[in-house]
């Protein structure tokens, strides 16, 4: 392990987090806030700056940089971010407990978008407010923008970063370079949030709104800003263009390039997203069998159970109608959809689509070696045979993440006492889901659970977000030695 190109990237990062801040300080400027909350965030920004120099003054000797430091760097990182992230909660004085602000920092950072805090009672100032949606912006594909500015350090290795934070089973590449492909990346990111951003203030949502609202579609956070969710704006206009946009983005950002540049035939020639598509197709005809005799409205019904459905496959989980009203086989699909996520690729958690889909076709493989052993069938993607180790990698995959999900809910379940609270908390940490997940009915709110419980559950957002194995690689000795 290289700790000293560790050590020295970390520094730029955080110096990089500190100038992050600067707009939550214009947005505070703007509406004229008190100087206590502004000086939370130039406190926080003069620490980031004066811990990255340190950090980052002298620059190693050796900037051997791979697969093992990449997967390291990137667990670091968002450990460290979100702790520092939850300083301006704490010094603004706006958040009393620093567990309650570290949650509502990681919750950001990992695209969450649970929370600790009461929306209803205002607690959070704007400049909070944006701050903390802000979080899932970066947090969504801000580690695009870290490479852009990690790159004159270490150069094209920076594709470690990516295959150790991208969540999905693969990344596929868009340019031969990839300085070219990140800046591609992310001028579709901010295209996308602009042209939401324009759409919401078509459909009268206010500027400051439009924004943040903006930032958890894009991101599939889903931090919400007033306490009725999406259903506190009484348009339809509003609400689907949110459920489109939330759809897109739990699409392969890859696929997304494709579709701007009007590669059509390439677009819809990817297997997974025949895949999604279609799960989300299903997935609103079964609810809607299962709804329909709650609605009097044919139209009203689709575009509810089409805006939740969207909504809680890509882990944004806005809400537009309370699904507690809905039947337990409408929750089956849901919890089925939450477990799912979007596309690898996107800035969705789940297991991802793509290895659904592998799963899948390796238990058909399985079944026609049943009726026929003599018969060798390989699993075919995209016209492609697929070798073992990528489908052994998904099976194991799989495996683990319902390890970690057991381990994780025989934790909380020892505080709680609860199993409904413990397994709708996990299930909505783990896929990054947040809030909006009771799909086993009503439990407790993040606020109520006691300290260890809230750090569990942030440990659990961190590693949904990071994909499990770099955060297990923390406790794995080998990762630590010395190259």
């Amino acid at each position: 392990m290289n700790f000293g190109i560790i050590r020295y990237l970390l520094g730029r990062i955080l110096m990089i987090l500190s100038g992050l801040m600067v707009p939550s300080v214009v947005v505070g400027i703007i509406y004229r806030e008190p100087f206590q909350v502004l000086k939370g965030f130039l406190i926080t920004m003069a620490l980031c700056l004066a811990l990255g120099f340190l950090l980052s003054r002298n620059k190693p000797n050796k900037d051997d940089f791979y697969a093992r430091e990449g997967l390291m760097l990137v667990v670091l990182a968002w450990l460290m971010i979100s702790l520092i992230g939850s300083l301006p909660y704490i010094f603004s004085g706006k958040v009393s407990s620093f567990i309650d602000a570290l949650f509502e920092s990681t919750s950001g950072f990992t695209t969450t978008g649970a929370t600790v805090l009461a929306i209803e009672e205002n607690v959070l100032p704007h400049s909070l407010l944006f701050w903390r949606s802000f979080s899932l912006v970066i947090g969504g594909m801000g580690f695009l923008f870290f490479i852009i500015s990690l790159q004159p350090a270490i150069g094209p290795r920076g594709i470690f970063i990516m295959r150790a934070e991208l969540p999905g089973p693969s990344f596929g590449k868009l340019e031969s370079r990839i300085s070219k492909s990140i800046h591609i990346l992310y001028a579709i990111y901010i295209g996308l949030i602009f042209a939401v951003i324009i759409l919401l203030r078509i459909g009268k949502v206010d500027w400051f709104e439009a924004i943040l609202l903006a930032f958890g579609t894009a991101s599939t956070g889903g931090f919400d800003i007033v306490p009725q969710s999406i259903a506190a704006y009484d348009s339809q206009f509003v609400h689907m263009v949110i459920a489109v946009a939330m759809m897109i983005f739990g699409m392969s950002f890859n696929l997304i390039y494709l579709l701007v540049i009007g590669k059509f035939k390439q677009f819809f020639k990817s297997e997974e997203l025949r895949w999604y598509l279609g799960i989300i197709i299903s997935a609103v005809l079964l609810i809607s069998a299962s709804v329909f005799p709650l609605y009097t409205n044919i139209k009203t019904m689709f575009q509810d159970v089409f805006f939740t459905t969207t909504s809680i496959i890509t882990s944004t989980a806005y809400t537009t109608v309370d699904i507690q009203k809905w039947p337990i086989f409408a929750h089956i699909v849901l919890l089925f959809l939450m477990f799912c996520g979007g596309m690898s690729g996107s800035t969705s958690s789940g297991l991802k689509v793509a290895r659904i889909m592998m799963f899948g076709k390796s238990i058909k493989q399985e079944l026609r070696r049943m009726i026929s052993p003599e018969r060798a069938v390989p699993i075919v993607i995209e016209g492609k045979p697929v070798d073992a180790i990528n489908q052994r990698s998904t099976t194991f995959y799989i495996i683990t993440y319902l390890a970690v999900f057991l381990v994780l809910l025989a934790l909380i379940s020892i505080d709680t006492q609860d199993f409904t609270s413990s397994f709708n908390a996990v299930i909505a940490t783990l896929n990054n889901v947040g809030h909006g997940s009771d799909l086993l009915g009503p439990s407790l709110p993040y606020s109520q659970l006691s300290v260890p419980t809230k750090l569990i559950l942030c440990l659990a957002m961190i590693m949904g977000r990071l994909e499990i194995y770099p955060v297990l690689l923390l406790f794995f000795p080998a990762t630590w030695r010395k190259t």
